[in-house]
């Protein structure tokens, strides 16, 4: 799973072809709260998610006015297990990860439609310990494949090598752009632009750690070589030679005017380039703790909110629930060794 360039939540999906009316809806029709978990996998550690989860989605229920006391839809809370046989390559990638999605299933004043929406109806949703949220796209560079790599059957790789070519797939992979840090809330709670709310220990070792441009070259000389990939190499060895030392030790940023292969610059221009911290993890905790959570999290003018409001005849719920609480208090949310 790959999430969007900065769209890592989506908030709002329209259902109909037209803009809907204010009348369009029973905003004061009383609703209820429901939650459920969609994780269905058996085991010890998967159930002890699950109760975690809950105590998770009950805070929100307890904290957020409009979900403790639905008005004008039904509110259906679920969590999503997210599981990726590729995700758990990568060593920094140590709990178990989820999706806690919100839907507002408006009630509708044409009963003839059901009453309510309950299609894709406007959402909010955020992470819980996913190491490819908070941040830009992460890479999807293709793990070895026999259809792809050896399409003639001639098994021109070993089994060590399909695994050496893996790993370096993974740490391609693991490389993601930051957008710019915004501010801290409090301790345990960073903004970075485009609305990326982390939640985290800051008692922990950071989150995320720079890559210089000499790891990102050596990443690139390293995948396609274990490919054996006579083209390329002789190109990327000529563009990392085109760096100077002290580039070479700089921390690594995107987009290059002179490089074609190795877009990426050492001299702060663009988004920095960074990779999720193994030792951020208390692994003291079991994989079911939750430790890191993303959320979306952006400031709308009035205009934006009366705009919405107008072309929709219902608010920005993501952004609603967001400024009915006190973001200091998501801090206790994350798990620690007592």
């Amino acid at each position: 799973m790959k999430n969007n360039l900065i769209t890592i939540f989506i908030l709002l999906i329209p259902l109909f072809t037209v803009a809907q009316k204010p009348s369009d809806y029973l905003p004061e029709k009383p609703g209820k709260w429901t939650y459920s978990s969609n994780i269905k996998r058996p085991g010890a550690e998967v159930a002890a998610f699950n109760k975690n989860l809950a105590v998770l989605a009950e805070w929100f229920h307890q904290n957020v006015p409009m979900l403790t006391n639905p008005k004008g839809f039904d509110l259906l809370a679920t969590s999503f297990g997210i599981w990726d046989d590729d995700y758990k390559r990568n060593a920094c990638n140590y709990a178990l990860r989820s999706e806690l999605n919100f839907d507002f299933q408006l009630f509708l004043s044409d009963l003839a439609r059901g009453g309510k929406w309950v299609v894709e109806p406007p959402h909010y949703s955020f992470y819980i310990n996913n190491t490819e949220g908070g941040h830009g796209t992460n890479p999807n560079w293709k793990y070895f494949s026999e259809q792809e790599y050896d399409p003639r059957g001639e098994k021109k790789y070993s089994a060590n090598q399909q695994k050496a070519i893996n790993d370096a797939v993974t740490k391609m992979n693991g490389v993601f752009a930051v957008y710019p840090f915004i501010k801290e809330f409090a301790p345990g709670i960073k903004l970075y632009d485009g609305g990326n709310l982390i939640v985290f220990n800051p008692e922990r070792p950071d989150f995320w750690l720079p890559v210089t441009v000499r790891e990102m070259a050596e990443m690139y000389l390293e995948y396609y070589t274990q490919l054996k990939d006579e083209f390329m190499l002789p190109y990327i060895k000529k563009e990392k030679e085109g760096f100077s030392e002290d580039e070479l030790n700089s921390p690594a940023f995107s987009g290059s005017d002179d490089r074609d292969i190795l877009r990426f610059n050492g001299k702060a221009e663009g988004l920095q380039f960074m990779r999720f911290n193994p030792e951020y993890w208390d692994r003291s905790l079991p994989p079911s703790a939750i430790q890191f959570v993303t959320l979306y999290y952006s400031e709308f003018s009035q205009k934006d909110k009366d705009e919405h409001f107008k072309n929709n005849g219902y608010p920005i719920y993501g952004n609603l629930i967001m400024h009915s609480i006190k973001l200091e208090e998501l801090a206790g949310l994350i798990m620690r060794n007592k």
